[in-house]
């Protein structure tokens, strides 16, 4: 070569650049490739989502009917009423101490009416957990109070939930907004575990099989933060499945149900809250089981009565003054017994008065001391004796029986000693005894003793 020629790089050799381009070639179908899977992966999500379970009505022996007629009479005349129910005390999230719990509810636009023999009207339930319900009125009509205090019982340790809800006279809940309140409370400490989380669906049972057992009766529940649907074809985001002595439906509408067909007696009722393809929603707090209790012999509630009058109406809805109900009967005491009459006992004398009766010889006791024999009187002048007659024909005409005793009839008992009798008496032991019992003193002689003597009297 010259010296004038200028150096060039080596290019490259043909089969080379080939490879190059078929690289190229086969990176370009390989990303179109995986962009047209994405596409049809894309297409295939964007597909009609799965139809949600259908809904089933009440079939076999439960029916579905029409509420009773004084039922719609109250419906209408509490159609344009928006009651508004917030809990004031406790408040929400609080710790409680022990005892019983205080409660201040708050209500607008609702009546409070214990219509007295019509019943229950209008009234506030409040509720713990799952547990009964407890329903809350007043007795003033006309006015009803914007604060209303009660007293729940005590709470065990937890978690627990209170719901506060404006009811109708049969039990149903308002479902309009703002007729409920929830709070939640604590006591001696939290439990996260036994209350649904925040803004999670929850299944709240309304009971009210303590307000009639007759039929029909009112099947109804409390929805809270629950999934909307039927905003579009097709959506079904929950359904709430009722099984009633193992027969199931289901329903998609938060509406109350009036059902016949009931067993006399004892009837089971479970109600499910489940999503659109029948999986539990938010399991364990949806699923509740319940008792209703059919008795034909109970008493008939006013709204099932039939027809209500004016003046009916009007006392259950608070406008005018309820007639009182009667006091219930008090027991009758049962008959007592008629005493049996005792034995009269007879008298018992613990010194008893000398009586003719015979009695038990008496013990034998000291003689009295001799008295000293009294000196001999002088004979009286036989000249004087004519004058001495009257005196002792009047003596001697004394009755004898004063000084002899009566006859007594021989004891049955062998007598022990008795008392010798004196010189100047005469007669047995008895004789010889003052009414006291006190032993007799011999009487002093007398004048004429001496003259008895000698004429043998």
């Amino acid at each position: 070569m010259g010296a004038g020629s200028a150096t060039h790089p080596a290019l490259p050799s043909r089969p080379l650049r080939w490879r190059q381009r078929l690289l190229a070639v086969l990176l370009v179908a390989a990303l179109m490739l995986l962009a047209g899977c994405n596409q049809v992966g894309t297409s295939r999500s964007s597909g009609p989502a799965p139809a949600p379970l259908p809904v089933q009505g009440p079939s076999g022996r439960l029916q579905e009917v029409a509420p009773p007629a004084a039922v719609q009479q109250i419906q209408a005349a509490l159609a344009e009423r928006q009651p508004q129910v917030s809990i004031q005390i406790p408040r929400d999230g609080s710790d409680l101490p022990a005892g019983p719990v205080k409660l201040q509810v708050q209500v607008r636009d609702w009546p409070l009416v214990d219509a007295g023999v019509l019943g229950l009207g209008p009234h506030l339930v409040v509720q713990v957990d799952d547990l009964a319900p407890q329903r809350l009125t007043t007795s003033r009509s006309g006015q009803f109070p914007t604060r209303l205090d009660a007293e729940l019982p005590p709470l065990g340790p937890g978690s627990h939930r209170l719901t506060a809800y404006a009811a109708k006279p049969w039990g149903e809940v308002v479902k309009s907004p703002g007729a409920w309140d929830q709070v939640r409370v604590n006591r001696v400490a939290a439990n996260p575990l036994a209350t649904p989380q925040l803004g999670t669906p929850q299944l709240i049972g309304v009971g009210t099989a303590d307000l009639a057992g007759r039929e029909p009766v009112l099947l109804d529940w409390l929805l809270i933060d629950a999934p909307l649907q039927g905003l579009r074809d097709n959506d079904g985001s929950w359904r709430l499945r009722v099984t009633v002595n193992g027969d199931s439906f289901l329903v998609d509408q938060n509406s109350p149900l009036w059902l016949k067909g009931w067993h006399s007696g004892s009837n089971s009722v479970l109600m499910e809250l489940l999503d659109g393809r029948g999986a539990p929603l938010n399991p364990p707090f949806n699923t509740l089981v319940s008792e209703v209790t059919i008795n034909s012999s109970s008493p008939t509630p006013s709204w099932q009565r039939g027809h209500l009058d004016a003046s009916e109406l009007a006392q259950l809805l608070g406008e005018e003054p309820a007639t009182p109900a009667a006091p219930e009967p008090e027991p009758e005491p049962e008959p007592e017994a008629e005493p049996v009459p005792e034995a009269p006992v007879e008298a018992i004398e613990i010194n008893p008065t000398p009586a003719s009766e015979p009695q038990s010889p008496l013990e034998p006791e000291s003689s009295p001391e001799p008295e000293s024999p009294a000196e001999p009187e002088p004979l009286p002048d036989p000249e004087q004796l004519p004058e001495l007659e009257p005196a002792v024909e009047a003596e001697l005409a004394e009755p004898a029986q004063q000084d002899a005793p009566p006859a007594e009839s021989a004891p049955t008992t062998a007598p022990t000693d008795r008392l010798s009798a004196s010189t100047s008496l005469e007669g047995s032991a008895r004789s010889q005894l003052n009414p006291d019992g006190s032993l007799l003193k011999p009487k002093a002689p007398g004048p004429l003793a001496g003259l008895r003597q000698k004429l043998g009297t």
